[in-house]
């Protein structure tokens, strides 16, 4: 049987079997093999007593460091890791879990086994989009998937996604200024902003808030990047071609 290694600079969760002086032994729980940790690799700092940062059973996010497959050797680092890495492996790793009992779910739901639901839906949708719960993310907000999966398959995991998954939004807000020195400036003005406010749609929402003449927020609310970008633009563009003449305008969109 041949094994999988991880990458270099992959992170890795891992359990702590055996600790001695000069390090530990991990146990990497998604590859199934064994791994090192030298004491030198456990903090950036002086490390005294190992037994002191790290406990046995204790598990651990961590970054593979060296390979060699033909001495079947693995060495990793604690230290390399920050808490950010920490906790994004984390949340990967929990996704990964809860991707994988949706798919049983989507199994039992078409008399299937589990085995041949990861056959034939979870690894095509996995190579498309690195992980399997990201497949269910894209279904649950309409997408359509690339790979050759049945039908019945997409069909299930669509309905078990769009009712286990909740959508995540992404937001950004506009600042708008809009200025008009005609009789009925106050009518124009707010021409523009419900023009501007009715431009939402059942997957991006677009609200305005009054700030203090002349400024107004543009709150925008879509389901990706990509979807928030497209919609940023389309505002301002929307705001250049319906000023009249005697206004004034603009529109930045606020700095993260």
């Amino acid at each position: 049987m041949t094994l999988q290694y991880p990458e270099v600079g992959e992170f890795v969760l891992g359990t702590v079997k055996k600790i001695v002086p000069y390090g530990a032994f991990i146990f990497l729980d998604e590859y199934g093999m064994d791994a090192f940790l030298h004491i030198s690799e456990v903090s950036s700092g002086w490390v005294r007593n190992i037994r002191e940062r790290i406990k046995e059973s204790q598990k651990l996010v961590l970054m593979v460091t060296r390979i060699d497959p033909e001495k079947r050797q693995v060495d990793v680092s604690l230290k390399k890791v920050g808490e950010a890495d920490r906790k994004r492996k984390l949340e990967s790793t929990q996704q990964a879990k809860r991707a994988e009992k949706l798919l049983e779910r989507v199994a039992i739901k078409l008399g299937k086994t589990p085995q041949l639901a990861v056959k034939e839906a979870g690894e095509p949708l996995t190579n498309e989009y690195g992980e399997l719960y990201a497949a269910f993310e894209a279904l649950a907000i309409g997408e359509e998937p690339k790979s050759k999966v049945g039908k019945a398959w997409l069909d299930a995991m669509r309905e078990v996604a769009k009712a286990e998954i909740k959508e995540k939004f992404v937001c950004e807000r506009g600042v708008l200024k809009l200025k008009c020195f005609a009789g009925n400036g106050v009518e124009q003005v707010k021409q523009v902003l419900s023009i501007i406010e009715k431009m939402g749609s059942e997957k991006t929402e677009v609200e305005i808030h009054y700030v203090g003449a002349p400024v107004y927020y543009v709150d925008v609310q879509a389901p990706d990047p990509k979807t928030l970008g497209k919609m940023m633009g389309k505002i301002e563009q929307t705001v250049e071609q319906k000023v009249s003449k005697g206004m004034e305008w603009s529109f930045e969109r606020e700095k993260k």
